[in-house]
């Protein structure tokens, strides 16, 4: 249980994360710890670095839509596909130097904001023509009604910044404490 007891307090945090958000999408809008810890879920640590982010993402995921008043449809494959794809472009920075992973943690989010915002535009009936303007609506503003997209874009890159740099420095930090205690205990 005392190992468990961090990962279950973790999961928690995010969890409660996504809740917060929800209740305040228009001023906390994807400011989400969650593309960060899926990047760097998999370029520090490979598959198992990505279930907790997933298993945590899928457990909430309801919750969420129904504080926000969407059904849980189809529509739960187009954040889904962007965190494949965020998943994938990690997988080129394994073994990268910190910069690099986190700048491609940022490349990231740039993937995971065009994927999703195409994918919405192509699969909402409300946009009733799809064009290129719709298409440059759909990735700016949004639908009519709704926090312009554009804000989605920078809370996500704020985020993934922010976390991004977190877990990367507290990799950093644990695996330079596991070395010195390595070495103390060889002295």
């Amino acid at each position: 249980m005392k190992r468990a007891l961090p990962v279950i307090v973790f999961a928690l945090v995010l969890i409660s994360a996504r809740i917060i958000g929800a209740l305040n999408s228009e001023s906390l809008g994807n400011l989400q710890p969650f593309g960060s810890l899926f990047f760097c879920g998999m370029a520090l640590f490979g598959l198992r670095g990505v279930i907790l982010a997933s298993a945590t993402w899928l457990l909430s995921y309801p919750i969420t839509s129904m504080i926000q008043g969407y059904p849980v449809r189809l529509e739960i494959l187009v954040p889904i596909i962007g965190f494949v794809a965020m998943v994938g472009l990690a997988n080129f920075f394994k073994n990268s130097s910190p910069l690099k992973t986190f700048t491609g943690s940022l490349l990231g989010a740039v993937i995971f904001y065009l994927i999703t915002n195409a994918l919405s535009w192509a699969l909402d009936p409300l946009y009733t023509t799809k064009s290129l303007t719709t298409l440059g609506q759909a990735l700016w503003t949004g639908l009519p009604g709704y926090a312009p997209t554009w804000l989605f874009f920078r809370n996500a890159m704020i985020a993934q910044a922010v976390f991004s740099g977190v877990f990367l420095a507290a990799t950093l930090k644990i695996s330079s404490y596991s070395e010195r205690k390595a070495t103390n205990a060889y002295s």
